[in-house]
């Protein structure tokens, strides 16, 4: 019945105008148009039919945050030009009350809103936004838009339909994961439900480059926008069906969606943001990525991809009233990123370990790294309460989610499969979350304690309160010995190094480079590193993005003694580079090292039972 209701209310009716024109008359739905063929000093013009209103006055909105991001975007900064009209094409009086909010006065006769939008890649304004939960607008060239930085709302209205018309060049397709109603000539249709969803639905256009492929049921599509070639769809779609079919079955041999489109930007520069990543999204995930030679983005764009795809549990299933009913303009946050962001991105890697992907030491090096940046941040804030403010007051431990919302996860599931006797874990209470709850469904932020101690034990409680809500470090000792893993939160070894530098790559020249010199140790010192030196070779053979994994293997292999000779470029005043060259003696450097995990020898076969039962091996 409601899909009937839906589909009568985008019956194509037209009025007339006083200059002739035909006009989509109003109904209980939002009808926006764009024009990709029509780009005006990278802005392109919306035009929106709104909904019939019975007010005097309304607020057109355009989001200042959106799910998923956790900072302030202010959207409406890159609005220009906003009028608003009747059905005549008379112009109503219009008032900007702040950087989202417009007044429309005589909103009786509101008909139609139009606006010009500026993209965010290339924009000059403080507080850029994070070039995946941006826009791009390169005429001829890509469209990334995502959909609430295009699109708005009356206020009071969120809840309409909203059928979004898109006029393409002709040579162009649309990647997204909305469901294509119509596609006229050069113009594409989607329909949506509200506008929670049309701003959940981020699409890119361009000259297609897309692959698709049926997973547990669902289509999974991969578009690509590299401007220079370098990767493919295919490949990404090569490297991802395994850690896909993983995730299938990690989550029941089903997944809970029919479409999921991962959309990937690939840039040969550097954005104003300054940061690389992805943007979850219920049904997709926008990628902004350096063009690198693709075997260097294997491992990244599976790593992100996992934690991006998980979030088709977390928070599109599971979610608080926060969520669910999301304030755009004033939003309160959740208590429970550990949940959103923490227990997805432990998913993301659990599920390569347990499907022997990748391996259990390896596995523990990711956890341990997880440690060692969990502890540049405030270990004694609780983490609800960071959460709830993680908007102002705690804004800078926000990051806090990936590193210790993780190993949060980590603890809770082998403290599950312990007092469950290795038959359930977070894996199952995730599921049961789910069951309980769903799309539909949001649960109150002070209950899911409850819930969850309902579903396990009194001892899980115990745990949330004393280390989610509560001041405490987590017990890894405790927790890991349960699985038959050694654990030392410091212990002194010997290793060779590349000289305590900090790798990072210039995209301009396609080489790495040293990021920086401030922790070098002696070797480094001898080495004579200096900020930016840009590796050439490595004892004679080229070091570059493709193989210096390989060679960072062979030189942890070097004996003490050994001279190491490498090449570097160096940038010189002029902005030229030239050759330099470095030598020294490999050596072994005393360390402290943090976070150390290594299997027991000694393991009882109890341990061993449960730690096959967490990770699989």
């Amino acid at each position: 019945m409601k899909k009937l209701t839906v589909a009568l209310a985008f019956l194509p009716l037209f009025a007339m105008a006083e200059n002739g024109e035909n006009v989509v008359a109003q109904g209980t739905n939002y009808v926006a148009s764009i024009d990709l063929n029509k780009v005006e000093s990278d802005k392109i013009k919306v035009d929106i039919v709104v909904p019939k209103i019975t007010k005097e006055e309304v607020e057109y909105h355009m989001p200042k945050i959106v799910p998923g991001t956790y900072s302030i975007s202010d959207f409406g900064r890159f609005v220009n030009n906003f009028k608003a009209f009747d059905v005549t094409g008379k112009e109503l009086e219009v008032k900007s009350l702040s950087a989202n909010r417009w007044q429309i006065k005589g909103a009786t006769s509101l008909h139609r809103i139009a606006y010009w939008v500026d993209d965010t890649f290339d924009s000059e304004l403080d507080n850029p936004i994070f070039e995946p939960g941006g826009t791009n607008i390169e005429e001829g060239k890509n469209f990334l838009l995502n959909t609430f930085g295009v699109f708005g709302y009356i206020d009071g209205m969120k809840n309409q339909p909203y059928e979004v018309n898109i006029t393409r060049p002709d040579n162009f397709y649309g990647a997204t994961s909305m469901i294509l109603k119509a596609s006229k000539g050069n113009t594409d249709t989607y329909v949506i439900d509200n506008y929670f969803d049309l701003a959940d639905a981020p699409i890119m256009y361009c000259v297609p480059d897309t692959t698709t492929m049926q997973v547990g049921g669902a289509e999974i599509l991969v578009s690509v926008y590299s401007p220079n070639k370098k990767l493919s769809s295919s490949f990404v779609m090569d490297n991802v069906s395994e850690i896909l079919t993983a995730q299938k079955e990690y989550l029941g041999g089903k997944l809970p969606i029919e479409k999921y489109a991962f959309i990937i930007y690939l840039t040969d520069g550097t954005g104003v943001s300054g940061g690389m990543g992805a943007l979850e999204h219920s049904y997709s995930s926008v990628y902004y990525l350096p063009e690198m030679e693709p075997a260097n983005l294997t491992q990244t764009i599976k790593d992100v991809a996992a934690h991006e795809f998980f979030h088709i549990v977390t928070p599109l299933n599971i979610h608080s009233e926060e969520i669910g009913d999301f304030n755009f303009i004033e939003p309160e946050m959740s208590k429970h990123l550990w949940l959103y962001e923490g227990s997805t991105e432990y998913a993301a890697h659990h599920v390569q370990v347990k499907h022997g992907l990748v391996g259990v030491e390896d596995y523990l090096e990711t956890m341990s790294d997880k440690m060692k940046s969990a502890g540049y941040y405030n270990d004694t804030l609780p983490f609800t309460v960071m959460s709830s403010k993680c908007l102002d007051e705690h804004e800078k431990q926000y990051g806090n989610v990936y590193q210790k919302g993780a190993l949060i996860t980590m603890c809770l599931d082998i403290k599950l499969r312990h007092l469950s006797g290795g038959k359930y874990g977070t894996q199952e209470l995730i599921k049961d979350l789910s069951k309980t709850y769903g799309k539909h469904k949001s649960f109150k932020d002070e209950e899911l304690f409850d819930k969850i101690e309902e579903l396990t034990y009194p001892e899980i409680r115990e745990f949330l309160d004393k280390y989610v809500a509560g001041p405490n470090p987590l017990p890894f000792q405790e927790v890991l010995n349960l699985v038959g893993i050694e654990y030392h939160a410091a212990l002194k070894t010997k290793r060779i190094t590349m000289g305590g530098i900090r790798i990072g790559y210039n995209p301009e020249t396609s080489r790495l480079l040293v990021q920086n010199t401030l922790n070098l140790n002696k070797f480094g010192k001898d080495m004579g590193y200096k900020d930016g030196d840009e590796w050439v070779l490595y004892n004679g053979q080229e070091l570059n993005a493709t193989n210096y994994q390989k060679v960072l293997e062979e030189f942890s292999q070097v004996k003490p003694g050994k001279k190491v000779k490498m090449v570097v470029a160096r940038k010189q005043s002029d902005g030229t580079y030239k050759n330099v060259k470095l030598k020294a003696k490999a050596m072994e450097i005393e360390a402290d090292e943090q976070h150390v995990m290594q299997l027991k020898e000694n393991a009882t076969p109890e341990e061993v039972n449960l730690r096959k039962a967490w990770i699989g091996q």
